[in-house]
């Protein structure tokens, strides 16, 4: 039996974050302060909510303009989903994120993506997020069963450095038809 680790934004559902920035112009120095926020969200240092205040601050838009375009963004791979339901007969799936726990229950809740996952991991609960070692080694301390094999799919290469140092087999994540190719 296989662990299956999944990414979710920009492998599982659209990677809103960049999405937003792109569509809002922003600049490299932008960007670069955004990601800082980000990374307070994804550590739980700052929640999802309060985020908007001070994006809406960086855009010089009203909180409800920010999110409203931030939620317009924001879908689900279908084949990813297909993809992860075929492995679902080969082991156990779970989705290893760098999110706000309240914001990835809400992505569950609105796109019915609890089907698709036995655990879901989430960074914001633990205070660590990827490419820290930390996260990868709190997910597999998990589970209670011995896999043949631990896979790990992210959008990200600095998130899969970290994986491999501990012996999760890595997959670079473009599409979700070559991500089948790998792992089916």
């Amino acid at each position: 039996m296989n662990l299956y680790l999944f990414d979710c934004f920009g492998v599982v559902v659209s990677d809103v974050s960049t999405l937003w920035m792109k569509a809002e112009n922003f600049s490299d120095e932008q960007t670069a302060q955004a990601r800082k926020l980000f990374r307070k969200v994804d550590c739980g240092e700052v929640s999802f909510e309060d985020s908007f205040d001070v994006l809406a601050q960086m855009c010089g838009k009203s909180r409800q303009a920010v999110r409203k375009r931030w939620d317009s963004l924001l879908y689900p791979f279908d084949d990813t989903l297909a993809l992860i339901e075929k492995l679902r007969c080969r082991g156990k799936v779970a989705l290893l994120s760098n999110a706000d726990s309240s914001y990835v229950k809400t992505i569950f809740r609105s796109f019915g993506l609890d089907r698709y996952f036995d655990r879901v991991f989430v960074s914001s609960d633990y205070g660590v997020a990827k490419p820290d070692e930390q996260f990868y080694a709190l997910c597999l301390a998990a589970f209670t069963q011995k896999f043949d094999k631990v896979y790990f799919t992210d959008d990200n290469p600095i998130n899969l450095e970290s994986a491999k140092k501990l012996g999760i087999e890595t997959v670079l994540f473009t599409s979700a038809k070559q991500a089948t190719a790998l792992l089916t």
